[in-house]
C-alpha cells in the first residue's frame, strides 16, 4: 500500500538492532503533529536493514532513504489530519486492541516464544501496547480513509497487460509458501499447582495488611516480573487495553488503595494495589507469581495433545476445526496459516514441515512452553509470475499500482492546504 509506515510498525521489533540511542530534534511538523529526528532515523534504518544496505558504507544512499521515509511519515500524518475529521471512518478502542493483539501474536510466532519476542524487543508486554497503541489506532484511520478514496479504481484487461509489459523485468518473484495449521497447548497448572501459588500470595496480602512488611519492599523480594519487581512492582499510569484483560477487569473495579485478591492471568497470579484513578488510566502496582507446573501437570498435557494427534491423523478439516479450540497461544489465526512465506515461519516449525509430506500430522513436539503439532498441506516453491500462469497476481499489481498512484497525487493535493514545516538537521 501507499504508506511504508504500515510496514514499519508491523516489523518495529527488529529496528531495535539499530538503536543508537535517541538523537534529538524535530525533523517536521505536519499540522498539529510533531516529527521526531529519532523516529525518522529509526524507521529509515529498518528500511536500510530491509534493503541490506550498510548506512556506514552507503551514507548518500541511506540519506536517500532517509528523506524518502521522512516523506512518507508526512504524507502519513497529512491524511491523518484530513481522516480525522471524516465523520464516516470510525475506528472503536476494541477494534485496536484486537489489531494490536494480532501483531503481537504474529511477532510471537516468528520470534519462537513470547520471551524471545520481548528479549528481542527490549519492552516489557505493557510498554509495546502502551507505546504502540495509538501508532496502530493512527494506521488504522488512515488504511480505511485510503481505502474510501481508491475502493472505486479499477484497472480494465488493457491496462494490466501494458502494465506487464511496461514492468515485467522488475515484478518480484513469488516468495517460497507453504500451507499448515498448528494446535499449540501450553503447559497449565493442576489445581493443587494453582492453590500454592494463590495461598503464597493470600500470606503476603496479609503481611502488608498487617504492616508486618511494605507494599514495596514485598514485590522486590517475591514479584517474578523482571520489569518491575526492583521498583517495588511500579506500573505507572497506563491508558485501558495496555495491561492483559483480567487484570485490568479487577484493577478498574477497584477503590484507590485497595489490594486484590490473587488474580490470574497468562502470567500466573497477580497481586494488584490501585494506587490512582483517571477516567480511562490507572496507576497500580503489583506483586506476580508464575503458575509453577509439576512433573504430573506436563505429563497430563502431553497426554492430551497426544489424544489429540491420534483423533486427527489423517484428518486435516478435523484438525482445523480443533485448532481454533486449543490453539491459544495463535488464537487470532485460529492456527491456520495459508500460503505464508517460508522466510517468515519459525525455524521450530520449519523443521518439522520439512520432516513431513503433504497431508500429514506431526508427532506432538515438545516447545518451549508447552506441546505443538504441526499439520502440513501445501508446499509453493519460488517463481515468477507472468500473465499466463499468474493473471489474478498481475492483475493485482496493476490495480495497486494505479490505486497508489491516484492516491498519491490525492495526498500531493492536500498537503498544499496543511501547514507543513521540514527542518534541516
Amino acid at each position: 500500500m501507499f504508506f511504508n509506515r504500515l510496514v514499519l510498525i508491523i516489523y518495529f521489533i527488529f529496528s531495535v538492532c539499530f538503536s543508537q540511542g535517541k538523537v534529538d530534534g524535530v525533523a517536521a511538523i505536519v499540522g498539529k503533529n510533531v516529527i521526531l529526528h529519532s523516529d525518522v532515523l529509526q524507521q529509515a534504518q529498518f528500511v536500510a536493514m530491509d534493503q541490506q544496505i550498510d548506512p556506514s558504507k552507503n551514507p548518500y544512499l541511506f540519506e536517500k532513504i532517509y528523506l524518502s521515509t521522512l516523506n512518507n511519515i508526512i504524507n502519513q500524518y497529512a491524511v491523518l489530519d484530513v481522516a480525522a475529521k471524516d465523520t464516516n471512518i470510525v475506528v472503536s478502542n476494541d477494534e485496536v486492541d484486537r489489531a494490536l493483539s494480532q501483531q503481537i501474536d504474529d511477532f510471537i510466532f516468528k520470534a519462537g516464544s513470547e520471551e524471545l519476542f520481548l528479549e528481542m524487543a527490549g519492552m516489557s508486554m505493557r510498554q509495546i501496547k502502551a507505546d504502540y497503541w495509538q501508532d496502530i489506532r493512527d494506521m488504522m484511520i488512515v488504511e480505511r480513509f485510503q481505502y474510501s478514496k481508491i475502493q472505486n479504481v479499477d484497472v480494465s484487461r488493457i491496462e494490466v497487460l501494458q502494465f506487464y509489459n511496461s514492468f515485467k523485468d522488475s515484478i518480484p518473484s513469488s516468495p517460497e509458501k507453504y500451507s499448515f495449521s498448528i494446535i499449540e497447548i501450553p503447559f497449565s497448572a493442576s489445581e493443587s499447582s494453582d492453590t500454592i501459588t494463590i495461598n503464597f500470595l493470600r500470606e503476603l496480602k496479609g503481611q502488608i495488611q498487617s504492616n508486618v512488611a511494605s507494599f514495596d519492599s514485598i514485590a522486590q523480594i517475591y514479584s517474578q516480573d523482571p520489569g518491575s519487581a526492583p521498583t517495588g512492582g511500579y506500573l505507572g499510569f497506563t491508558p485501558r487495553g495496555a495491561l492483559v484483560k483480567e487484570y485490568e477487569e479487577v484493577a478498574y473495579s477497584m477503590d484507590v488503595g485497595e489490594i486484590s485478591d490473587p488474580v490470574k492471568s497468562e502470567f500466573g497470579y497477580h497481586l494488584i494495589r490501585l494506587l490512582d484513578k483517571q477516567g480511562e488510566k490507572i496507576s497500580t502496582q503489583h506483586i506476580l507469581r508464575a503458575t509453577v507446573f509439576s512433573d504430573e501437570d506436563k505429563t497430563q498435557i502431553y497426554k492430551s495433545v497426544y489424544d489429540i494427534y491420534s483423533q486427527t491423523a489423517g484428518n486435516a478439516s478435523l484438525f482445523d476445526s480443533l485448532s481454533t479450540v486449543y490453539s491459544k497461544k495463535h488464537k487470532n489465526s485460529s492456527g491456520k496459516y495459508s500460503d505464508f512465506p517460508a522466510s517468515r515461519i519459525p525455524d521450530y516449525i520449519f523443521t518439522q514441515l520439512e520432516l513431513l509430506i503433504f497431508d500429514e500430522l506431526s508427532q506432538p513436539i515438545k516447545v518451549e512452553n508447552g506441546y505443538l503439532l504441526v499439520y502440513f498441506y501445501k508446499h509453493q516453491k519460488e517463481f515468477v509470475p507472468d500473465v499466463d500462469n499468474s493473471w489474478d497476481l498481475i492483475y493485482k499489481y496493476a490495480k495497486q499500482k494505479k490505486q497508489n498512484t491516484f492516491f498519491s497525487e490525492w495526498v500531493n493535493n492536500i498537503k498544499t492546504d496543511i501547514y507543513i514545516n521540514i527542518f534541516n538537521n
